[in-house]
């Protein structure tokens, strides 16, 4: 699954935090530790130099070795040690001297030697020093040393691992404070999809993203510029055809009530001319309609019961209002507006569908649903989408007469109300055509 913009970002905002404290973090614990180590071994050297010539003079003094060890001062934790022969004398047992390694002691034969040795799990630094007809040997602990710096170590990567999470967390800030004026453009282009032209983004006083705030109102406004002046004309032509059409259509009527008297083809051409003007009309009056939408009042919402309103709108067109089957809710809607979305698709199922098989009410926790199912032969998928348009025609539609602004009409009327209008597969084989509208707060 591929991350979105902001969790990349965060992602690479870690990885390159997690690097640079990382790379610091090693920088620092190796100096740390050479300059730790180093410094604790130029100070066993010294000190056991020191006690060497003190152990020494000593033994030229006539002491014996164990009186020799006894005059060095004890500092710290070393343990001094000679080797006169090959008897060992020692002030202390902790590390016997059979651990220490031959080759360090013959090294140390030539002028002294020193070295880091691991004796019995645990860590020392052993300096080898001869003297007279003796070795001196002393034996610093490490122990301390190697537990510091392996508590450096682990804090070292505790604060690399929290340098990554708050580089996580300052890229996924940053993306989200750069991608806001993103969302709020996004935001904007729904909202202007969804029919609110007036949709307009306000400027911040950012001089990078104000340019591309100011070019989207101007994108917006030529859009609701634009559709505004189509609508207009739309609407001028649709009503100065109106009163000419209404005196053909009134001639053409006259002269049908008195097909009678005509002779048998002038009669038919009047029967074609009277269907024809009155079809011409019915298109006239739902293109005013469609002009009208986009400038109409906003919706008068009361509490109306949506099964009664159907079975008013079915019987209204002389069908069997026991059709309007299903749940019973009474919602918030706009009752003029949600007969004119019923109607429509009432008036499809009629006359393009075969007739209709029911309109099934389905309540939902949100939303409220109206189906309805005709006896058609359904639509074809790729056709669905494009079958909502102004003047798309279905396969059926195209052998009867309508001018194809019904279904485009309820469209609009629905996202008025804040719902969405699909079609889908009845089951009965033919189209089902759903109304999904909020119930509001009046739903019972």
């Amino acid at each position: 699954m591929r991350l979105g913009l902001r969790a990349r970002v965060a992602v690479a905002f870690a990885v390159l935090s997690l690097m640079v404290a990382g790379t610091v973090s090693i920088t620092t614990y190796a100096f740390a530790s050479w300059y730790l180590i180093s410094q604790r071994e130029t100070t066993a050297l010294t000190r056991a130099a020191l006690d060497s010539r003190a152990t020494g003079a000593s033994l030229s003094d006539g002491l014996d070795p164990s009186a020799a060890l006894s005059q060095i001062p004890s500092v710290g934790t070393s343990q001094p040690m000679i080797r006169v022969g090959s008897t060992w004398y020692t002030s202390s047992v902790t590390v016997p001297p059979g651990d220490l390694s031959a080759e360090l002691l013959s090294m140390a034969a030539d002028g002294g030697a020193s070295q880091r040795s691991s004796i019995a799990g645990d860590p020392y630094y052993v300096v080898a020093i001869p003297i007279e007809d003796a070795m001196y040997v002393e034996v610093f602990p490490l122990r301390d040393l190697h537990q510091t710096l392996t508590w450096g170590g682990w804090i070292l990567v505790l604060l690399t691992v929290v340098a990554g999470v708050f580089g996580a967390l300052i890229g996924f800030s940053t993306v989200g404070r750069i991608l806001g004026p993103v969302r709020r453009l996004g935001a904007g282009a729904r909202r202007i999809a969804g029919g609110e032209l007036g949709t307009r983004i306000d400027l911040t006083g950012d001089p990078d993203l104000d340019p591309i705030a100011d070019s989207f109102n101007d994108m917006a406004e030529a859009v609701q510029v634009r559709i505004a002046r189509e609508r207009r004309f739309s609407g001028n032509v649709s009503h100065e055809l109106r009163s000419p059409l209404t005196s053909v259509l009134g001639t053409a009527e006259l002269l049908e009530a008195r097909r009678e008297n005509l002779p048998e083809r002038e009669a038919g051409l009047v029967t074609v001319l009277t269907a024809q003007v009155r079809r011409m009309a019915q298109m006239l009056l739902d293109l005013l309609e469609i002009s009208r939408i986009g400038s109409d009042d906003p919706p008068q919402w009361e509490t109306a019961p949506i099964a009664d309103l159907c079975r008013e709108v079915v019987e209204a067109r002389g069908i069997d209002p026991g059709l309007v089957v299903g749940d019973e809710p009474v919602v918030r809607t706009d009752a003029r507006r949600f007969e004119r979305i019923v109607g429509n698709l009432v008036d499809n199922a009629k006359h393009h569908g075969g007739g209709l098989v029911r309109v099934l009410i389905q309540r939902e926790p949100t939303t409220v649903r109206i189906l309805v199912d005709d006896a058609g032969p359904g639509v074809d998928e790729a056709l669905r989408e494009r079958l909502f348009e102004p003047f798309a025609r279905g396969s059926a539609a195209s052998r009867t007469e309508g001018a194809g602004l019904g279904l485009a009409i309820a469209l609009e009327q629905t996202h008025i109300l804040g719902g969405s209008l699909w079609v889908e597969s009845a089951p009965e084989g033919g189209a089902r055509f759903v109304a999904e509208l909020p119930a509001g707060l009046g739903s019972t």
